[in-house]
């Protein structure tokens, strides 16, 4: 039984390490309404650009890229 009490104290650095890498990791959330409004706009002026005509279309049949 002490043995096992033993192999919970790295068990539990274990979990908590992993829990702490994994809030760390996350995307950072926009600071203010403005920059999230901003970001969103970018994002819609990147979606209306015409795609270039010199695009690589890929048909589904074939595996070549086709210009």
């Amino acid at each position: 039984m002490q043995a096992l009490l033993w192999w919970l104290i790295p068990l539990g650095a274990t979990v908590l390490a992993v829990l702490f890498v994994m809030l760390r990791s996350r995307p950072v959330k926009p600071t203010t309404a403005e920059d999230s409004m901003e970001r969103l706009r970018r994002m819609q002026e990147a979606m209306e650009r015409p795609m270039p005509s010199n695009a690589r279309v890929i048909r589904p049949d074939d595996k070549s890229p086709q210009e």
